[in-house]
Protein backbone atom coordinates (compact mmCIF):
# COMPACT_ATOMS: atom_id res chain seq x y z
CA UNK A 1 0.00 0.00 0.00
CA UNK A 2 1.61 3.23 -1.08
CA UNK A 3 1.56 6.01 1.59
CA UNK A 4 1.60 9.95 1.16
CA UNK A 5 3.31 12.31 3.54
CA UNK A 6 0.63 15.48 4.54
CA UNK A 7 1.91 17.40 7.39
CA UNK A 8 4.69 14.92 8.35
CA UNK A 9 2.69 12.39 8.76
CA UNK A 10 1.86 8.84 6.83
CA UNK A 11 -1.43 8.83 5.34
CA UNK A 12 -2.83 6.17 3.21
CA UNK A 13 -2.93 6.90 -0.38
CA UNK A 14 -6.77 6.22 -1.13
CA UNK A 15 -7.64 8.37 1.98
CA UNK A 16 -5.59 11.38 0.45
CA UNK A 17 -7.32 10.88 -3.12
CA UNK A 18 -10.56 10.58 -1.59
CA UNK A 19 -10.25 13.56 0.70
CA UNK A 20 -9.27 15.29 -2.52
CA UNK A 21 -12.44 13.86 -4.50
CA UNK A 22 -14.52 15.23 -1.42
CA UNK A 23 -12.82 18.62 -1.64
CA UNK A 24 -13.02 19.15 -5.39
CA UNK A 25 -16.19 18.12 -5.36
CA UNK A 26 -17.55 20.62 -2.79
CA UNK A 27 -15.25 23.32 -4.39
CA UNK A 28 -16.77 22.71 -7.96
CA UNK A 29 -20.38 21.71 -7.32
CA UNK A 30 -22.48 23.42 -9.64
CA UNK A 31 -25.86 23.17 -7.40
CA UNK A 32 -27.68 26.08 -7.28
CA UNK A 33 -29.37 26.80 -3.82
CA UNK A 34 -32.92 25.90 -3.60
CA UNK A 35 -34.91 27.82 -6.01
CA UNK A 36 -38.23 27.09 -3.91
CA UNK A 37 -36.99 29.12 -1.11
CA UNK A 38 -36.51 33.02 -1.12
CA UNK A 39 -34.50 33.91 1.80
CA UNK A 40 -35.07 37.76 1.57
CA UNK A 41 -39.09 37.49 1.96
CA UNK A 42 -38.35 35.23 5.39
CA UNK A 43 -35.55 37.52 6.65
CA UNK A 44 -37.75 40.22 5.68
CA UNK A 45 -41.45 38.31 7.21
CA UNK A 46 -39.87 36.05 8.96
CA UNK A 47 -42.63 33.85 8.82
CA UNK A 48 -40.78 30.07 9.39
CA UNK A 49 -39.26 31.33 12.19
CA UNK A 50 -42.05 32.33 14.23
CA UNK A 51 -43.78 29.19 13.14
CA UNK A 52 -41.35 27.19 14.04
CA UNK A 53 -40.97 29.23 17.64
CA UNK A 54 -44.53 28.80 18.30
CA UNK A 55 -44.46 25.01 17.36
CA UNK A 56 -41.50 24.67 19.63
CA UNK A 57 -43.35 25.29 22.82
CA UNK A 58 -46.95 23.74 21.97
CA UNK A 59 -47.36 20.66 24.07
CA UNK A 60 -47.04 17.30 22.60
CA UNK A 61 -50.38 16.22 24.57
CA UNK A 62 -52.10 18.16 22.36
CA UNK A 63 -53.48 15.89 20.23
CA UNK A 64 -53.18 16.43 16.04
CA UNK A 65 -55.39 17.13 14.41
CA UNK A 66 -56.29 20.08 16.23
CA UNK A 67 -58.06 22.89 15.34
CA UNK A 68 -56.53 26.36 14.82
CA UNK A 69 -58.16 29.00 14.52
CA UNK A 70 -56.10 31.89 12.66
CA UNK A 71 -57.03 35.18 12.82
CA UNK A 72 -55.73 38.57 10.79
CA UNK A 73 -53.15 40.27 12.83
CA UNK A 74 -54.53 43.82 14.16
CA UNK A 75 -52.83 46.77 15.22
CA UNK A 76 -51.50 47.24 18.19
CA UNK A 77 -53.43 50.57 19.08
CA UNK A 78 -56.51 49.68 17.25
CA UNK A 79 -57.76 46.30 17.65
CA UNK A 80 -60.26 46.91 15.22
CA UNK A 81 -57.79 47.98 12.41
CA UNK A 82 -55.60 45.36 10.23
CA UNK A 83 -54.07 46.11 7.43
CA UNK A 84 -52.71 44.63 3.82
CA UNK A 85 -49.88 43.66 6.39
CA UNK A 86 -51.92 42.13 9.31
CA UNK A 87 -54.11 39.79 6.75
CA UNK A 88 -51.05 38.35 4.64
CA UNK A 89 -48.92 37.45 7.52
CA UNK A 90 -52.33 35.52 8.56
CA UNK A 91 -52.25 33.96 5.43
CA UNK A 92 -48.58 33.01 5.67
CA UNK A 93 -48.76 31.78 9.15
CA UNK A 94 -52.02 30.06 8.27
CA UNK A 95 -49.86 28.28 5.38
CA UNK A 96 -46.58 27.41 7.25
CA UNK A 97 -49.05 25.58 10.31
CA UNK A 98 -50.55 24.09 7.66
CA UNK A 99 -48.00 20.93 7.40
CA UNK A 100 -47.78 20.11 11.07
CA UNK A 101 -50.74 18.05 11.94
CA UNK A 102 -53.33 20.44 12.35
CA UNK A 103 -56.43 21.42 10.97
CA UNK A 104 -56.74 25.14 9.97
CA UNK A 105 -59.48 27.20 9.93
CA UNK A 106 -59.60 31.23 9.54
CA UNK A 107 -61.41 34.10 10.30
CA UNK A 108 -61.66 37.45 9.53
CA UNK A 109 -63.77 38.89 11.87
CA UNK A 110 -63.26 42.41 12.88
CA UNK A 111 -63.43 42.69 16.88
CA UNK A 112 -61.56 40.15 17.65
CA UNK A 113 -61.01 41.39 21.30
CA UNK A 114 -62.78 43.61 23.74
CA UNK A 115 -61.26 45.33 26.52
CA UNK A 116 -62.77 44.40 29.83
CA UNK A 117 -63.17 46.63 32.56
CA UNK A 118 -60.09 45.69 34.59
CA UNK A 119 -58.40 46.86 31.37
CA UNK A 120 -57.17 43.43 29.89
CA UNK A 121 -57.69 42.87 26.56
CA UNK A 122 -59.91 39.12 26.13
CA UNK A 123 -61.43 37.26 23.31
CA UNK A 124 -65.04 38.94 22.30
CA UNK A 125 -68.24 36.69 22.87
CA UNK A 126 -68.59 37.05 19.42
CA UNK A 127 -65.37 35.40 18.85
CA UNK A 128 -65.78 32.68 20.82
CA UNK A 129 -68.70 31.75 19.18
CA UNK A 130 -67.77 31.56 15.92
CA UNK A 131 -64.72 29.28 17.54
CA UNK A 132 -66.76 26.74 19.03
CA UNK A 133 -68.85 26.51 16.17
CA UNK A 134 -65.42 25.76 13.82
CA UNK A 135 -64.75 23.31 16.80
CA UNK A 136 -60.66 25.31 17.80
CA UNK A 137 -58.87 24.30 20.27
CA UNK A 138 -56.25 26.88 19.45
CA UNK A 139 -56.37 30.45 17.89
CA UNK A 140 -53.39 32.13 16.38
CA UNK A 141 -53.61 35.93 17.73
CA UNK A 142 -50.75 38.56 16.26
CA UNK A 143 -50.86 42.28 17.04
CA UNK A 144 -48.54 44.79 15.18
CA UNK A 145 -47.40 48.22 16.33
CA UNK A 146 -45.86 50.59 13.48
CA UNK A 147 -42.41 52.20 14.40
CA UNK A 148 -40.34 55.00 12.69
CA UNK A 149 -38.06 51.99 10.82
CA UNK A 150 -39.38 48.43 12.25
CA UNK A 151 -43.07 46.90 13.11
CA UNK A 152 -43.31 45.28 16.34
CA UNK A 153 -44.64 42.02 15.99
CA UNK A 154 -46.42 39.98 18.78
CA UNK A 155 -47.55 36.58 18.50
CA UNK A 156 -49.86 34.16 20.41
CA UNK A 157 -51.08 30.46 20.30
CA UNK A 158 -54.18 30.78 22.56
CA UNK A 159 -55.45 27.56 24.02
CA UNK A 160 -59.28 27.81 23.21
CA UNK A 161 -60.81 26.04 26.18
CA UNK A 162 -58.35 26.51 28.55
CA UNK A 163 -58.31 30.36 27.58
CA UNK A 164 -54.13 29.75 28.38
CA UNK A 165 -51.20 31.13 26.37
CA UNK A 166 -49.80 28.00 25.09
CA UNK A 167 -46.82 29.92 23.07
CA UNK A 168 -46.18 33.15 22.34
CA UNK A 169 -43.15 34.68 19.96
CA UNK A 170 -42.45 38.38 19.55
CA UNK A 171 -40.18 40.53 17.30
CA UNK A 172 -39.38 43.05 15.21
CA UNK A 173 -39.19 43.00 11.28
CA UNK A 174 -37.13 46.28 9.22
CA UNK A 175 -39.66 48.30 7.47
CA UNK A 176 -38.99 47.70 4.11
CA UNK A 177 -40.94 49.55 1.36
CA UNK A 178 -43.05 46.60 -0.01
CA UNK A 179 -44.00 46.22 4.08
CA UNK A 180 -44.59 50.48 3.98
CA UNK A 181 -47.09 49.78 1.06
CA UNK A 182 -48.50 47.26 2.98
CA UNK A 183 -49.23 48.90 6.55
CA UNK A 184 -50.59 51.62 4.31
CA UNK A 185 -54.35 52.26 4.42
Amino acid sequence: MSRAVIQGKLVPSGCLLLLICVLFGFACSSAPPAADYDYEYERDYKVGLISERLLEKVSPQIKRPAVIVVTSFVRLDDFSKTSRFGLLLAEQLLSRLAGNGFVLRETRMKNIFYQSPSGEFVLSREFSRVAEELDARMVLLGTYLEARDHILLNTRLVDFHERAILASYDCQLRKTPDIAALLAD
